[in-house]
């Protein structure tokens, strides 16, 4: 394709539109202000340059490490040669449908903008270009750009290929600005990580990123938490004017700038380079890419991704994608290792042999690419595995829980006054609840063991209605349950209405984004305590993943101002007979099929419904078990603090960096120097960015491939057919960008995502299965769900019209959209 609109392309679009082409497009994906065009892709250069067959004639002077020949060469072609027909005429028709406006027309190759190299002013970039000839010449200017001295070499010394790198060329409208310049979210200058640096002058931003000018300088501080709706924002803790007198920009619109920056910087990974322009009181966003002048540090060693036995790949695809969906930070091992000793009680429970060593090997390393479950060997126990299953489907879960587990849950998360408390003290309290979880959790694997009778179930199903529709009829039989999910969404639910009953004092804030200035009438003062007692029963909800540094909705309710905003305009969710009706039909379908064969209907009925309640326990228990995992966040955030004002962590989530054995060391009273301290967070933060991509990428790869390009194909968690705009939500902060009727697509789900299905219309995600948190909601609320489609939050674009096919497990991409839709989407 020789032309891709920006509002098409995602961070996965890399290889055609290069690092600044597919940054751009993800900016649009995440509803940020990104003047419209188009990218004249990585593909047509290729092409072209085929016909002009440059490899050939640059490959005597670059294997003799001549650049400038080389150098001279590929500008004779790239600028004297012909054009091919089809490139030429797809550039004039884009432009024109761009309006012919003045554009800026940027390089950018296919290697460029990555978190160890961002080829910064390594290629060209021209500005104010008007016209059809002067953007032709400008694209030719771009592509004879790759091959410079001074690319060149910057590619040799890093031991990229020469002729394995192509470039695209974005082309955009200009944005007359009335200031702009560079966003570091990190001070490269000082290399601080607890202060973000901006650099700005009145007009276009290039004399700047150029050095051809010099800006005014601010610096702002990085409170924990900035960046997200209702938290404290950056300040503006000091500033530097160049030229006296010259104009400057609002502070309030400076500080927007900030706040916009940790966003992204959350988003991709890492510390960012964001160039930008601000005109009629917006930020438009002109790039953003990794700093890499951070790394005056080596990363730290990532251990290579061991072989993989086929159990351990289908564990991995069936359940780690959904249940950690991004990699966890150093400390986040101590809560593992709570959990890893009662994933091998199950095992062994279940029948198999876990070698112990193994089962501990992931909290022994500080980083690994991806969450790896121990080898297994069965055993002759295996063999009784169906009388287990049976076993536990007849245990009573629930009164287990209510009776013994519960209360020991409570008694060990009571309140206290952990600030009275000295060091040592807190240290015990945590290990005291870490041996709760994993006694508990050990237990509690044992009943969710009888979920396993899902695979005896599927047989009389299929045997009843067929292979193609047995997972839409599997999901209906588990359809219409009472789950501890469903009574938080409720209680939202009815938090929404009070607030639309208590009047625009209430509503203006939260629909504005701005719910601190609820605290400025009565009414919102009042609607702020309903959301306190909300958070006190309910706020047990994580955000991705039960990580330690997860934080939950009751010490962060960044998701809960963004799910209230969209709840405002959202109608009554539907009641549970909708789903238990569908239950009821299920299952006498099924079992008037099974009826020539004595007993067996009674027996189907029986093991479905012991399966309903295991599923029921299984959301109830989960919901407990965050608990626990909430307590233990509440003592590290104490530590942090203590450690803060210690002076040993320059800001207190750098915690989040040291490993367990570190924090115990450093609260016994060995801690390391400051400077030291500095440099070992600085290392790990940019360690953990290479292995949360890296995670991510996994993620994907163990996904389903291979789909056409219009088509994904996932898992039918909930049936029925639905048409409509999609929305890509890809984390807990973009929950208000969700309207009703459109459908949600994201990455994941987990509990704290299925309130947003109240507004939904369908259910698109990479990750999950048919009994997932996702699934047994969307059924509830009767709205079609394909999950697990591998890719759909990079294949299907914001704001596109899809077809989610909840029978056949199939998501159709029909109609694009423009960059205008995208925007005002």
């Amino acid at each position: 394709m020789i032309i891709r609109h920006l509002s098409e392309l995602s961070r996965a679009d890399l290889p055609i539109a290069g690092g600044k082409g597919a940054n751009l497009g993800e900016l649009i994906r995440l509803g940020l202000a990104v003047p419209p065009g188009f990218v004249v892709t990585a593909e047509t250069y290729a092409e072209q340059a085929r016909a002009w067959l440059l490899a050939e004639q640059l490959a005597a002077p670059i294997a003799a490490s001549n650049w400038e020949a080389a150098a001279a060469t590929a500008a004779e072609l790239c600028l004297r040669g012909a054009l091919l027909p089809a490139v030429e005429l797809a550039v004039r028709d884009a432009y024109r449908e761009l309006g012919a406006p003045l554009v800026a027309v940027r390089s950018s190759a296919t290697a460029e903008d990555l978190a160890d190299a961002s080829f910064a002013g390594q290629h060209e970039t021209y500005l104010q270009v008007e016209g059809e000839s002067a953007l032709l010449l400008s694209l030719r200017r771009c592509w004879a750009s790759l091959w410079t001295p001074r690319a060149l070499g910057y590619r040799a010394a890093r031991n990229i290929d020469h002729l394995g790198v192509a470039i695209a060329v974005v082309v955009q409208r200009m944005v007359q600005s009335e200031f702009a310049g560079v966003l570091f979210t990190v001070d490269p200058v000082d290399q601080r990580s607890d202060r973000m640096l901006v650099e700005l002058a009145p007009g276009l931003g290039e004399a700047i990123v150029s050095g051809h000018t010099s800006g005014d300088i601010y610096h702002l501080s990085r409170p924990p938490d900035a960046g997200k709706p209702g938290a404290e924002g950056p300040a503006i803790t000091d500033r530097a004017r160049r030229v006296a007198g010259r104009p400057a920009p609002s502070d309030a619109l400076v500080r927007e700038l900030a706040r916009i920056g940790l966003r992204l910087e959350g988003h991709f990974g890492c510390p960012q380079d964001v160039e930008f322009a601000f005109a009629g009181g917006v930020v438009h966003l002109l790039q953003s890419r990794p700093i890499t002048t951070l790394r005056d540090v080596e990363l730290e060693t990532i251990p290579p991704l061991p072989p993989l036995s086929r159990m351990q790949r289908r564990m991995l695809e069936s359940n780690d994608n959904d249940r950690f969906p991004v990699a966890p930070k150093p400390l986040d091992q101590w809560g593992f290792g709570m959990v890893l000793p009662a994933l091998g009680h199950t095992l062994r429970f279940a029948g198999f042999a876990v070698d112990e060593a193994e089962l501990h090997t992931p909290t022994d390393q500080v980083w690994r690419e991806v969450f790896v479950p121990p080898r297994v060997r069965p055993t002759l126990r295996l063999l009784a595995l169906p009388r287990t299953v049976a076993a536990s489907l007849s245990h009573d879960w629930a009164g287990w829980w209510e009776n013994e587990a519960l209360p020991r849950i409570l008694d060990v998360c009571d309140s206290a006054d952990l600030g009275a408390m000295d060091d040592a003290a807190l240290l015990r309290r945590a290990d005291r609840i870490g041996d709760v979880l994993t006694e508990t959790l050990g237990k509690r694997f044992e009943g969710i063991v009888g979920q396993a009778a899902t695979l005896l179930v599927r047989i009389p199903v299929v045997f009843a209605v067929g292979r193609k529709r047995a997972p839409a009829l599997m999901g209906d039989l588990v359809s219409g349950l009472r789950t501890r999910t469903s009574e938080v969404n409720e209680a939202l639910f009815d938090l929404s209405r009070q607030a639309v009953g208590a009047g625009p004092e209430v509503t203006r804030p939260l629909r504005d984004g701005r719910p601190d200035a609820l605290r400025e009438s009565e009414a919102g003062r009042a609607f702020l305590r309903e959301v306190d007692a909300f958070l006190a029963e309910h706020g047990y909800r994580e955000s991705t993943g039960l990580f330690l540094s997860a934080t939950m909705w009751r010490r962060d309710p960044t998701p809960l101002w963004g799910l209230l905003r969209g709840l405002l305009d959202a109608t009554e969710p539907p009641s549970e007979a909708a789903g238990l009706r569908r239950h009821r039909a299920a299952l006498a379908e099924v079992t008037r099929a099974l009826r020539f064969i004595p007993g067996l209907g009674v027996a189907f009925e029986r093991i479905v419904e012991r399966l309903r309640t295991a599923i029921v326990f299984r959301e109830r228990s989960h919901f407990d078990l965050a608990r626990l995992f909430s307590a233990l966040q509440d003592i590290i955030a104490e530590l942090a603090r203590r450690l803060h004002e210690r002076g040993h962590l320059p800001v207190p989530e750098d915690i989040f960096y040291l490993t367990q054995a570190e924090l115990r060391i450093w609260l016994a009273g060995q801690v390391p120097p400051r400077s030291e301290i500095e440099q070992l967070v600085r290392r790990r933060r940019a360690t953990y960015a290479v292995v949360n991509g890296r995670w991510q990428k996994w993620s994907f790869a163990v996904g389903k491939q291979g789909d056409a390009a219009d088509l994904l194909r996932g898992v039918g968690a909930s049936s029925g057919v639905v048409r409509g705009k999609a929305r890509v939500i890809r984390d807990e902060h973009e929950f208000e960008r969700l309207r009703a009727g459109e459908i949600l697509v994201c990455p994941y789900t987990n509990p704290a995502w299925t309130p947003l299905f109240t507004l939904a219309a369908g259910v698109v995600t990479n990750t999950g299965g048919a009994v997932s948190h996702a699934a047994i909601v969307a059924r509830e609320y009767g709205i079609p769900a394909v999950l697990g489609a591998a890719g759909a939050t990079e294949r299907i674009a914001d704001g596109q019209e899809i077809l989610v096919d909840g029978n056949e497990g199939l998501v159709t991409l029909l109609r694009t959209v423009s960059a205008g839709e995208a925007a005002h989407g």
